[in-house]
């Protein structure tokens, strides 16, 4: 059992984990939060698909995902030919972020409805008083 968690596949695997993992918080964090407003703004101003790069985190998952990849190349599976191995890693490891996307993205849009509702139940309070 040792064995196989200590496996080049187990070691590429995890990583793959990590990059979707990172990758899909990038993506949200870029895409969606105020403090990079002024990044999608100015992307905006580069180009229409620029701009929607820097708005769909779905399409930027993609691109975060690609860079990770590129740096650190892990192989999922081992066939005469390293490029189609990259590219289905990269597309598996890109699936899995696309999924924990929408789970970050979920916990995201449950934590602004709570704000949201405690600023309205602040403001109903204020106008009692």
């Amino acid at each position: 059992m040792l064995e196989l968690l200590q496996s080049p596949t187990a070691n590429a695997v995890w990583i793959c984990f990590i990059i979707a993992l990172a990758s899909a918080n990038i993506s949200i964090t870029i895409t969606q939060t105020e403090i990079f407003q002024p990044l999608r703004l100015l992307a905006n101003k580069a180009g229409h698909m620029i701009g929607y790069l820097f708005h769909c985190f779905y399409c930027m998952n993609h691109w975060v995902v690609i860079a990770a990849m590129c740096i650190y190349q892990p192989r999922l599976i081992t066939s005469p030919y390293p490029i189609v191995d990259w590219i289905v890693t990269t597309f598996v490891t890109i699936s899995l972020s696309v999924f924990l996307s929408g789970v970050v993205f979920k916990v995201f849009l449950t934590a602004m409805a709570k704000k949201l509702r405690e600023e309205e139940i602040k403001q109903t309070m204020t106008k009692s008083s």
